[in-house]
């Protein structure tokens, strides 16, 4: 295995024909404006490389995949930037052309959620936990709003959302959200395994398969990705308790909602 991008955040490695994308920001891998930037970056590098077959997107801090996106990022002065940026690397994931595989441990919430939920394949440990509780903090999920309806259905997208609860990962597969529950000491092989079996398989027709897939989707869920992102922008951080949600998480108090 060779190193071939080590940047502040996310470190790439190849083996063979399977890249691993690492994101890495402690204790809880809080996804900011330049971490997101840079798995991009490394997604742009691993699909120029005609040799890769495979990216395995997964987090480099033990026991967690990501607790979601910094919540001052949502703040008025930063929110455009951050919902802007958030939907780029989703949309990158979702038209990477070939292969992605999600390993997720330990939590998984908000922004690291709706970054799982754009790739092909995600294993998770029994310990994962999955959710979107933005809206305990007065905001909503753009990226959750627009991909979760075609991956769970109308009803699992309402309890998700709606009640912000937190998910196990074994209902998580039986939703659809996860692909496979492996057990932790099992992980690293069947990831391997997974890897190679994809990796094996014709780049051409793999890329060919996924653009198949993709192409009735695509429109709906640009179209929806656009919709839910300025909805978020003009409508909810226009509203008091938008703001007032945010404010009382950074100040570890509990909202006083006004509905309004």
């Amino acid at each position: 295995m060779t190193e071939d991008r080590d940047v502040k955040h996310v470190a790439v490695t190849t083996d063979e024909k399977v890249a691993t994308i690492r994101f890495a920001r402690p204790p809880l891998n809080i996804l900011n404006l330049e971490m997101m930037r840079e798995i991009s970056a490394a997604l742009d590098e691993c699909a120029k490389d005609g040799n890769v077959r495979v990216a395995v997107i997964r987090s480099g801090v033990d026991g967690v995949f990501s607790a979601g996106a910094d919540v001052r990022e949502h703040l008025p002065e930063r929110v455009e930037e951050l919902i802007r940026t958030m939907g780029a690397l989703v949309w990158r994931i979702l038209t990477y052309p070939r292969a992605t595989l999600c390993v997720v441990q330990g939590k998984c919430l908000g922004g690291g959620m709706e970054l799982a939920m754009a790739c092909d394949f995600v294993l998770a440990t029994p310990e994962a936990v999955f959710g979107q509780p933005e809206v305990k903090l007065g905001v909503y999920p753009p990226v959750a709003l627009a991909l979760l309806p075609h991956l769970v259905g109308l009803r699992a997208t309402h309890d998700i959302v709606l009640t912000g609860r937190n998910i196990p990962a074994e209902e998580a597969a039986r939703m659809g959200l996860v692909t496979r529950v492996v057990a932790e000491d099992d992980l690293e092989p069947n990831v391997l395994e997974l890897g190679k079996a994809l990796a094996a398989n014709s780049r051409i027709v793999v890329e060919l398969a996924k653009r198949g897939i993709r192409e009735g989707l695509d429109l709906k869920t640009e179209e929806a990705l656009r919709h839910s992102s300025e909805l978020y922008l003009k409508d909810l951080m226009a509203t008091q308790d938008a703001l007032e949600g945010l404010k009382a998480f950074l100040e570890k108090r509990k909202p006083e909602w006004k509905d309004r």
